[in-house]
């Protein structure tokens, strides 16, 4: 491959467009909704909520690397640079009031994200924080390191429809290494101590919830200098997908939020 391949290569890698997807372009509309998929999760997780968003709202979600249309790229080793590559790429397309939204990993991807953009000027709406402890709060675990089985049962466990994907002996091997590695970013992301945003926190949970209690996601509180709410959704550890229509019709009511100060800082 020749040097020019690999700076474009390099760009492509880094861009919003390959970054991020957006299943129903809405260049009209008022606000964005970013999503951050879970451990093992993708793009193609959140496509079931674009027939239910309203027209004023763009759905755009995080492409992790090494899965669907990003098969093959390097894997990152840390959720630290993983949330710098993607705040990277998305901060040009702040131009409207934004609000990110992350699911178990993604929570805590989310939320570095936010940190990121921060710190290069862009102001967002709110970060909304799905079924994960704060960071501080997060407990000690070391599922990466089980054997396949141990693995798969622990994925499918949390999420009863993930069983699909490992029937395959194929697919099984194509998916199982991004799993592995996914699971050991946020097992090994152990900030001591919050380091708040200035972006208000809403943090969304499930009491039938094994993976985060009331307690640790109250710890959401101490992440933020703005404001926070605390919201107690039915359903399990996935209950986002179980009833995604009553999900998003509670994440439509949450999304009227008042904007920031407008444009961002460069």
């Amino acid at each position: 491959m020749s040097n020019t391949d690999l700076t474009a290569r390099q760009d492509r890698a880094v861009g919003y467009d390959a970054c991020y997807r957006v299943y129903r372009p809405r260049p009209a509309a008022r606000l964005r909704l970013v999503c951050f998929p879970h451990a093992g999760g993708s793009a193609s997780f959140y496509q079931r909520w674009v027939r239910h968003m309203p027209d004023w709202v763009e759905l755009v979600i995080a492409r992790y690397p090494d899965r669907e249309d990003r098969l093959g790229e390097e894997l990152p080793d840390t959720l630290e640079l993983l949330a710098e590559q993607l705040a990277a790429a998305l901060a040009p397309a702040i131009d409207r009031p934004t609000v990110i939204l992350g699911h178990s990993m993604g929570a805590a991807v989310a939320y570095e994200v936010t940190r990121r953009l921060e710190r290069r000027g862009r102001n967002l709406a709110r970060l909304i924080v799905s079924a994960h402890p704060a960071p501080h709060r997060q407990r000690p675990n070391a599922v990466h390191r089980m054997d396949d089985e141990g693995l798969i049962a622990d994925v499918v466990g949390l999420n009863p429809e993930s069983a699909a994907r490992f029937e395959d002996p194929g697919l099984r091997q194509l998916v199982l290494p991004t799993i592995r590695n996914d699971y050991r970013l946020i097992e090994m992301y152990r900030p001591a101590a919050p380091r708040p945003v200035h972006t208000p926190i809403a943090a969304v949970i499930n009491l039938d919830d094994r993976e985060v209690a009331v307690d640790e996601a109250r710890g959401w509180s101490e992440c933020t200098t703005a404001d926070f709410e605390l919201h107690r959704m039915p359903g399990g550890h996935f209950y986002l997908v179980d009833d995604d229509r009553e999900f998003v019709r509670w994440l439509v009511t949450a999304l009227r939020v008042d904007p920031p100060t407008w444009p961002s800082t460069p």
